[in-house]
C-alpha cells in the first residue's frame, strides 16, 4: 500500500475475453506488479453460454493487483476502460490519503465524520485529475477475439482521446497477448499521448493463437521500468 500520493499513477488494464491457458498464473503475476506499485485492473468481455470460470480468474487478478474488475458485453467496453481506469486512479489516492489521516489523525478515511470526509473526497478527486498517469493496455489477441479488435482497437483510441481532460500528463502503452512468431507477448506502442501514432501501430493487431496471461502482466511490468519504452518505434514489434 503506498505510504503518500504518488506523483506518478502506473495502471495495467487486462481486457480478454476468457481465461490464461498458457504459462504460469496470472494471480502471481497481478501481485507482483502491485508490489512494484502497479495497479492491475481487468475487464472481461461477456459472452453468452460462457462460463465462469474466466470472470473468477480475473477477480484473483484484481485482488492481489489492488485494482477494479468490470464484467461488460463488448459494446461497453470503451465506456468500461474509461470507468476502469479512473476509478482506478481515485481508488489509489483514496487508499494513499486514508493512510496518511491514520498516521497523522489516527483515523482512517472511513472512519472520519460524513461532513468530512466529503471534502476530503472532492479533493481527491481533484488530485486524481493531476497526477500523471501512465496506463498499459494488456490485450488479449488470442483466436476467440477476432471478431473482438475492431471494437477493442476502437476503445483504447477512445481512451486516450478521454486523457485529454485531465489536467495531468497521461499516456497509454499497448501490449498483445500472445505475439507474433510464437512470443507470449508484443509490445504494440510504447507509452504515447500521441493518437495518430497509437492508432497507426493498433492497425497492425492480429487475432490468433492461446491466452498467456501471466506472460502479457510480466511484459507489461517490465516497460513501466525502462525509458527506452516511451515513444520509441524502433522497440515495437510490428506484426
Amino acid at each position: 500500500m503506498h505510504k503518500s500520493i504518488p506523483m506518478e499513477l502506473k495502471e495495467i488494464v487486462v481486457v480478454t475475453d476468457g481465461r490464461s491457458n498458457i504459462g504460469g498464473n496470472p494471480v502471481d503475476a497481478a501481485r507482483i506488479a502491485h508490489s512494484k506499485g502497479i495497479v492491475v485492473n481487468a475487464i472481461g468481455i461477456l459472452e453468452e453460454s460462457r462460463e465462469e470460470d474466466p470472470y473468477i480468474e480475473l477477480d484473483g487478478i484484481v485482488r492481489e493487483g489492488g485494482g477494479i474488475c468490470d464484467i461488460v458485453a463488448l459494446s461497453g467496453l470503451g465506456s468500461s476502460m474509461q470507468m476502469v481506469t479512473r476509478q482506478s486512479v481515485q481508488m489509489t489516492i483514496e487508499k494513499a490519503v486514508s493512510v496518511q489521516l491514520k498516521k497523522i489523525a489516527g483515523h482512517s478515511l472511513e472512519e472520519i465524520e460524513p461532513a468530512s470526509r466529503g471534502k476530503i473526497i472532492d479533493y481527491i478527486r481533484k488530485v486524481g485529475e493531476e497526477v500523471n498517469l501512465r496506463c498499459a493496455i494488456l490485450l488479449d489477441c488470442s483466436g476467440s477475439m477476432a471478431s473482438k479488435l475492431h471494437t477493442a482497437v476502437t476503445s483504447i483510441e477512445e481512451l486516450l482521446l478521454s486523457f485529454r481532460s485531465r489536467k495531468g500528463m497521461s499516456s497509454i502503452a499497448v501490449l498483445a497477448f500472445p505475439g507474433r512468431k510464437g512470443q507470449h507477448c508484443d509490445l504494440i506502442s510504447g507509452f504515447t499521448a500521441d493518437y495518430e501514432l497509437l492508432s497507426s501501430r493498433l492497425g497492425t493487431i492480429k487475432a490468433g493463437g492461446g491466452t498467456p496471461t501471466y506472460a502479457g502482466i510480466m511484459k507489461a511490468v517490465d516497460i513501466f521500468g525502462d525509458e527506452e519504452y516511451v515513444d520509441t518505434p524502433a522497440q515495437v514489434n510490428v506484426y
